[in-house]
């Protein structure tokens, strides 16, 4: 199936010959799978792998592209990173005529780090994964903060408490209230 024409080449891109490909078929599922604007600087990204007089194969990318989701999460991070690494390296080849391919990842890990601050807390898991710990130890301190002050009023106005649910946490409190006068 002919999808169009390359815009640089100008020959016709198949969709048969590239899925013929096992590391062709998987490069277009990964890319296709990728969240938070991610894909389309990524893949300028392994560009900068290509050798200077040959094409950039499809199992090299697909390693490539593996190396570095396995290195950072997906995040809107990663793709600021990514974007950014890219206009760098593109930059300081024009200007030193330096056509070389990048032969690692540590130029993006430098940036990601540097860009780190400035979005924490943006789209990646573990922030997710903080947020919901944080929520949850919220509800479990509200709910001993609400036992306590329900037993308490009760307590003063001379009812009985000892058989009330959160009589023990609101009995804890008090000992330990009383112990650090």
């Amino acid at each position: 199936m002919k999808l169009g024409r390359c815009p640089v080449c100008h020959s016709d891109i198949n969709l048969d010959q590239l899925l013929e490909d096992d590391a062709g078929r998987e490069l277009l599922t990964i890319l296709t799978q990728l969240k938070y604007g991610i894909a389309r600087p990524l893949v300028s990204y392994i560009a900068l792998f290509r050798p200077a007089k040959s094409a950039l194969n499809n199992a090299r990318a697909v390693k490539l592209i593996n190396d570095v989701l396995s290195l950072f999460p997906q995040s809107h991070l990663l793709a600021h990173a990514l974007s950014e690494t890219v206009n760098a390296v593109q930059n300081k080849r024009r200007e030193y005529k330096n056509t070389a391919p990048l032969v690692n990842h540590n130029y993006l890990k430098q940036v990601y780090e540097t860009n780190k601050p400035h979005f924490s807390g943006v789209g990646g898991c573990k922030a997710e994964e903080q947020q919901q710990k944080k929520t949850i130890s919220e509800e479990q301190d509200k709910k001993i903060e609400d036992a306590i002050l329900y037993i308490d009023r009760i307590y003063r106005l001379g009812q009985p408490v000892e058989n009330l649910e959160g009589y023990d946490i609101w009995k804890a409190w008090k000992d330990n209230k009383i112990g650090a006068k």
